[in-house]
């Protein structure tokens, strides 16, 4: 895997290959010289080695760095094995959070619009051979610094989504933030409702344009190719999901039809090329009358979706924008809620609006936060990086999702192709599709889902 940090940042590169289980090396090149390099196995930081730093203060140094290029390699595991610097996450928002106070200068570039491009390539798979490039090949792997392997790496505790303790302080010391808040909305919140078998999870933000669509489908589509069965709920008749994959034509009734007794869901559910994911589009031919906004459907809402959770392991559901009207009618049926939070300052400043539209609901029928998702990151602009460091000071920790998506013209490219990030091209999909994978580990990991079943594909049909 290499490209270039002006097309994918290292944020970005890290996240798609810091879940591998081999050790993995992140070169990074200033020009012709290699600035330093970053080694990775497991969610961790093994080393990093950038020229006159070594270990966490080379990590920062290197991912101060906006231009040049990167190349990502495996390497065999040091004999004897180092002792981790620390976990990614932890790092990456510690990383983070010093970038926002560091004075940007915002180029030319920055500014000009996103052109379509195919820049991303599919990270390597578990046991290939290195990078194939004269450069690497020439280069021997820098000594790591060595712990005896008779020591066991001593187990990181789980603490979901916490930074280390310097970042929170060095953020709100830069920025005068507000105290962090540490409650989840009113303490009514009832766990029960999570706790049963169905697993319900209703896609919401306050303000529109923050992404709910295209995270949905591209979750949704990463959770099935985990093995999982999943149905994607498009209650949303503006920004539908059909449209985004140009497949408006395929529907001929919606979900709006079902709760109101005209057609079945049999009728109304799509299949799609993967098993068990299926998709049930919001309208068909036809719209809704509009009075159906208007009426609470609460109840119809409850036994629409408990029926497609009876069959599926996971039921996605793409809201409108805002917390109340239909949404809220959905957030009454959900038993999870993922929230999604645009890296932009006019989406951080509603953002509010999420805790008051759940306090709103009754305890008994308020969903279960599944945690809040960074959406839209742009690392090189100091507003989007200033909401990154305000929801890191003022969201409780566990809410927060490690996987962030940034904003990259690989979504214009599967919008104009009318096909989700992953299908672009199937054999080198855009870099950030890979994110979406981490994003559904991370969701099946805080939902509890049993171990997906994986079965083999017959070589020959």
């Amino acid at each position: 895997m290499k490209g270039r940090l002006g097309e994918f940042d290292l944020a970005q590169v890290l996240q798609v290959v810091g879940i591998g289980r081999q050790y993995t090396g992140v070169e990074l090149h200033s020009g012709s010289s290699i600035a330093g390099t970053i080694f990775v196995k497991s969610g961790k930081v093994v080393y990093a080695d950038a020229s006159g730093a070594k270990g966490r203060d080379a990590f920062m140094k290197l991912f101060r760095q906006s231009d040049g290029s990167f190349y990502v390699y495996r390497m065999p595991p040091p004999e004897p094995l180092p002792e981790p610097i620390g976990p990614l996450h932890r790092l990456l928002m510690e990383a983070l959070s010093q970038t926002a106070n560091d004075p940007i200068v915002e180029t030319k570039e920055d500014f000009e619009a996103e052109a379509p491009t195919r820049s991303g390539v599919a990270p390597p798979a578990p046991g290939s051979a290195p990078v194939e490039t004269s450069q690497i090949r020439e280069r021997p792997v820098p000594p790591l610094p060595q712990r005896a392997r008779s020591v066991p790496a001593k187990p990181e505790g789980r603490n979901n989504h916490a930074v280390p303790s310097s970042a929170p302080a060095t953020a709100a010391k830069a920025t005068n933030a507000r105290p962090a808040r540490t409650t989840t909305p009113s303490s009514g919140a009832v766990q029960s409702r999570a706790a049963d078998s169905r697993r319900i999870v209703a896609v919401v933000s306050p303000k529109g344009g923050c992404g709910k669509t295209t995270v949905s489908l591209n979750l949704a589509l990463s959770l099935a190719r985990q093995g999982r069965s999943v149905v994607l709920v498009d209650a949303d008749v503006n920004g539908d999901v059909l449209s985004s994959i140009n497949a408006r034509e395929r529907a001929r009734v919606g979900v709006y039809d079902v709760l109101l007794g005209s057609a079945s869901v049999e009728d109304a559910l799509l299949k799609t090329v993967l098993p068990g994911f299926e998709l049930l589009p919001a309208t068909g031919d036809t719209l809704p009358d509009p009075t159906v906004f208007l009426a609470d459907h609460a109840a119809r809402w409850q036994r629409l979706l408990d029926g497609l959770a009876a069959r599926a392991d996971l039921v996605i559901v793409d809201t409108p924008a805002g917390m109340f009207g239909v949404t809220h009618q959905v957030l009454s049926a959900s038993t999870h809620v993922l929230g999604v939070l645009q890296a932009e300052v006019l989406a951080r400043r509603s953002f509010g609006r999420f805790t008051e539209g759940l306090d709103a609901l009754p305890s008994e029928r308020r969903p279960e936060v599944l945690g809040v998702f960074l959406n839209m990151l742009q690392t090189r602009h100091a507003a989007s990086m200033s909401v990154f460091q305000e929801a890191l000071g003022d969201l409780p920790p566990s809410w927060l999702f490690e996987t962030t998506i940034p904003r990259s013209a690989a979504f214009l490219d599967a919008s104009s192709q009318g096909v989700p990030l992953r299908h672009i091209d199937e054999h080198a999909p855009p870099a950030v599709a890979f994110l979406f994978d981490n994003l559904a580990a991370e969701v099946a990991e805080r939902l509890r889902l049993p171990t997906a079943e994986r079965r083999p594909q017959p070589l020959l049909v």
